[in-house]
């Protein structure tokens, strides 16, 4: 069938039939493994029931989403290129068992032969990593891609445990979270105004709105005014964060930020820019002490609901009292 809209179907990855192999027939092997069919992104697959083998292929939180759900997945893509490490020292412990799968290219695409060689019975994975892959993957096991919303972790958390059958352990982990942030955040009384942003380099920020980040989503439903909105020229198409300069950070008008910032030298770098930039020391928060610092690649669920649970720690412990 062709693919499927990435757009419409945004991660959630449907459960559309269950289907279980017919008996054992004299002479037969025993019977088939029972299995259900899953939609994805990129088609359809047929995956055990009770997979026992599943291989993580993504570095955008497959690795800690399937922690989460219980499952230790035998391998997963490295991390390497992007944190320095081949997993996220949230969850290291955890997966020091797990094989760690190279990349063929760039930081996404899997190599094969490896992957094969681990026997999985289901593959996992960032659908825009395995677009290219994906032919060969499914000969090795069904393979279901996983979109990832950047704002959102719980939505490739439920499409992966929609894949291994663990709808209910995923609203566990949702439903966890969102009442440690209301009893966290809540302890802070009024939020008041808040502007969010994040150095990317070559002298460029970005400022968030009330949608363009996981820590702007849960701050502003719970109060806070998040400013400025992404407005004008600046704007990114989806009105999501507005792309700035060092003269432009004077936006940043909230009674507090937050900064978020990477891992690793081009992070420090970017986070270094920022600070130095004259508009930066004049801002009325700045001024005042009112800034708060958090890692970027765990806001953005990259390390799955763990992650989440440390940058809601950061977030609350660096809050300035008052």
């Amino acid at each position: 069938m062709p693919p499927l809209s990435r757009r419409s179907l945004l991660a959630l990855v449907g459960l559309t039939t269950f289907a279980v192999a017919g008996c054992s027939t004299p002479g037969a092997a025993g019977p088939a493994e029972a299995t259900r069919t899953v939609t994805h992104p990129l088609g359809t697959a047929d995956v055990p029931v009770n997979p026992a083998r599943v291989v993580a292929l993504d570095r955008r939180g497959a690795l800690p989403h399937l922690l989460a759900l219980g499952i230790t997945p035998v391998g997963a893509l490295t991390h390497k290129s992007i944190i320095g490490t081949d997993f996220p020292a949230l969850v290291a412990e955890q997966a020091a068992d797990v094989t760690v799968l190279p990349v063929a290219s760039g930081a996404d695409e899997p190599a094969l032969e490896p992957v094969t060689a681990l026997h999985p019975d289901v593959i996992v994975g960032y659908t825009g990593g395995i677009e290219e892959v994906y032919p060969g993957l499914s000969q090795i096991a069904p393979t279901v891609a996983v979109d990832v919303d950047f704002t959102d972790a719980a939505v490739s958390l439920r499409a992966i445990a929609a894949a291994v059958g663990r709808e209910a352990e995923a609203e566990r982990v949702v439903q966890e979270f969102d009442h440690r942030c209301d009893e966290q955040l809540g302890r802070l009384g009024d939020l008041g105004s808040v502007s969010i942003v994040l150095g990317i380099g070559d002298q460029q920020f970005r400022a968030y709105s009330s949608t363009g980040s996981s820590v702007a989503r849960w701050l502003s439903e719970r109060g806070a005014a998040v400013v400025p909105a992404a407005e004008g020229a600046e704007a990114s198409e989806d009105k999501t964060f507005m792309l700035i300069s060092p003269e432009r950070l004077d936006i940043l008008t909230g009674d507090t930020i937050v900064v978020m910032h990477n891992s690793g030298p081009a992070g420090e770098a970017a986070l270094a820019e920022l600070e130095a930039a004259p508009t930066w020391q004049q801002l009325a928060a700045v001024r005042a002490g009112r800034v708060v610092k958090i890692n970027s690649q765990s806001s953005v669920g990259s390390y799955g609901f763990q992650g989440y649970e440390s940058v809601l720690d950061e977030l609350t412990s660096g809050w300035p009292a008052g």
